[in-house]
Formats: structure tokens, sequence, C-alpha cells
């Protein structure tokens, strides 16, 4: 049996986390989106409706220990930019005595702000939600990675990859 592996996207809206899992994620791995979860368990098919998130979590946490225990590998598409949901995916893998990947996709805050300023800003007439995300919120969301990109290490990862990284952050 080949082990489990875990692999965990940490990066803001609009920094391009689920382009590189379209086209990097390994042959066989299982996809957890939070936003394709919140979408298929929403009445109106919003992937920004929060009211779904707890149910969302839920199904991604069921399905992550279903494929880890089986010995598969899960790529976690969501943008982790806080410690607790990091250390909720490690805890997940360390009962699983799975490997761990942190992918880390950080490019420069303008880039992630015009990235998400792309997506649609129709208002959900039924969960009040649009597809882009309120620029103070990427923001928010930027500022919480940059700040503990020097903790991540610490966290528990086995393997860290930094994909796309603003040059003043860059490690010489």
């Amino acid at each position: 049996m080949t082990r489990p592996t875990l692999i965990a996207t940490i990066g803001p809206c609009g920094a391009g986390k689920t382009t590189w899992r379209r086209r990097h994620a390994p042959a066989g791995a299982v996809v957890v989106s939070l936003d394709e979860t919140r979408a298929a368990l929403s009445p109106c098919g919003c992937s920004g409706n929060h009211a779904v998130n707890a149910a969302a979590v839920e199904a991604a946490t069921t399905s992550t220990r279903e494929v880890l225990a089986a010995g598969g590998t899960v790529v976690w598409d969501t943008t982790a930019y806080l410690s607790r949901f990091r250390a909720h995916m490690l805890d997940l893998a360390d009962e699983a005595g799975a490997r761990t990947v942190g992918l880390v996709v950080l490019p420069p805050l303008l880039t992630a702000l015009a990235r998400n300023a792309g997506r649609d800003a129709t208002v959900c007439p039924h969960c009040g939600s649009p597809r882009r995300v309120p620029d103070p919120v990427v923001w928010r969301m930027h500022h919480a990675i940059t700040t503990d990109l020097p903790r991540l290490p610490g966290e528990g990862w086995h393997e860290l990859r930094f994909l796309d990284l603003p040059p003043y952050l860059r490690t010489r």
C-alpha cells in the first residue's frame, strides 16, 4: 500500500490555486474544493453560499478521511489562509499517517485583486453571494498568509512549495 498524501493549496482568492490544481494535480488524486462542494450543496448552486459552509467542511473532511485511509492522495483546493484551517488538514493527515505538502500560491496582492476582479460580481438573488470576493477580504487573506510565511515550516508540513511569491518575499 502506498503512503497516503494530502496536498493543500495556501493562497488568497485570485491567487491561481484552482488553475494550479487543474493543471498539476497528481493523476488519480481526489480533489476537495470547498467552493465546488458549497455549490453542490447550495440550493441555488452558488460556490459563495456560506450558509452551507459547515456542511461543505464536513463533507470534505469525510471524503479526506476515506481517501487517506485507503492510501490515496487528496488535493485540498482552498485558501487555507488561517492557521486553524491548515491545522484541520494537518490533523486529518496525521490521523492517517499521511505525507503532507503545502503549496503556497501567493502572487503580489495587486495580481490577486485583478484576477478576482475578473470574476462574476452578480449577486445571487437566493443566497446573496457573488462569485467575486470583496477586495478587503482578498487583502486580509493575502496579509494573513504573508504574516504566517515564517511560521509555516513549524506547522508540521512534510514539504512546503512556494509556487508564486512576490519578489519582496522571495528568499535569496
